[in-house]
């Protein structure tokens, strides 16, 4: 594909949120950097680094990188909101949301721009997500339906695909390199900051589609990113994590279909999470996040993790008996 002038080409602000993590912030600008697309800047926002994170990357400005300074950390989505609003002032056509420890090949900007400059109703586009440092896919598309009550992802192409041929309205995007229409922010605002971090990209997804967007996946590009896969590595994923999915998924839902009307969501996300939480229990930090997080979610709380959270006592002493009476229960016979 070859790439138009820097006239005609839509102009493009990349958005890399910091905290703490000035490496992995800088060898992603360097990967941006190296891009073959002709109009684009880039914005570091740091998220209040208590490091020198700040002295480490104000170099970036003499190679014309922007950095914003948030005295706080307002969590990822605060802190791409700060991106997202100071790009708009920039003039930007596109608002390219990138996490700082993704790994971008060059030609990808160019194709997942081209492809929303094929349709004005494309309100978000990402590429396909790849394992970091292989080709395995851990993200190749998505469904999210309030109508159906229905929300998944996949890794499979085929799949997705085939979700996409279901439900053509109800494209999925993750936030791991999420291109946005700046119309699409004119016309539904930035990020919910209630989420502070995770499950903000699925609402977003499902507001843009409220809005008439639609969000799709660009086939011709893979971003590679450090996999968080709570199935088969959940020892490796911090507290922190778990305490956020646990607690936006069901705010999620709460959110788009009201606290009776998504009850059926809470209690299936509720006994996933309780298998998740029955898995760690040797790593204590962790599966008292689980729970903390589910709590936090049923009282439609907001804000950060904080270390060593609990889920009160009587709450707890009686999920710990549903555990044990579910634990008890024989399971149902495989067919053969």
């Amino acid at each position: 594909m070859q790439n138009r002038s820097h006239e005609s080409a839509p102009r493009v602000v990349v958005v890399l949120l910091n905290w703490e993590s000035a490496d992995e912030t800088a060898a992603a600008v360097a990967s941006v950097q190296a891009m073959d697309y002709s109009n684009f800047s880039i914005l570091v926002v740091d998220n209040g680094s208590r490091d020198d994170s700040v002295a480490r990357l104000r170099p970036l400005t003499e190679k014309g990188v922007e950095l914003i300074l948030s005295p706080i950390n307002t969590g990822y989505t605060g802190g791409c909101n700060l991106g997202m609003r100071r790009a708009l002032e920039l003039g930007a056509q596109y608002v390219w949301l990138l996490n700082n420890d993704a790994v971008v090949d060059p030609g990808t900007l160019s194709s997942i721009v081209a492809l929303a400059e094929t349709d004005s109703t494309i309100g978000l586009v990402t590429p396909q997500i790849a394992a970091l440092n292989e080709d395995r896919l851990t993200f190749a598309g998505g469904v999210v339906s309030m109508k159906e009550r229905l929300y998944n992802e996949t890794h499979d192409p085929a799949v997705a695909e085939e979700w996409n041929a279901r439900y053509p309205d109800c494209g999925l995007v993750i936030g791991t390199a999420m291109l946005v229409r700046a119309e699409l922010i004119r016309r539904i605002g930035v990020l919910d900051t209630r989420f502070f971090a995770y499950f903000e990209d699925i609402d977003y997804s499902v507001r843009s589609t409220q809005a008439g967007f639609r969000n799709v996946v660009d086939r011709n590009s893979v971003v590679h990113h450090l996999e968080k896969n709570r199935n088969t590595k959940p020892f490796e994923i911090k507290p922190h994590y778990w305490y956020y999915t646990a607690r936006n998924e069901s705010r999620f839902w709460r959110k788009h279909l009201g606290l009776s009307r998504s009850m059926r969501q809470t209690w299936y996300s509720f006994n996933g999470f309780l298998r998740h939480h029955n898995r760690l229990r040797s790593r204590p930090e962790s599966a008292h996040a689980i729970l903390a997080g589910l709590w936090d979610g049923w009282m439609n709380r907001g804000g950060p993790y904080h270390r060593g959270v609990k889920m009160p006592a009587i709450p707890a002493a009686l999920v710990a008996f549903y555990s044990h009476r579910k634990a008890l229960q024989p399971r149902p016979a495989e067919s053969l």
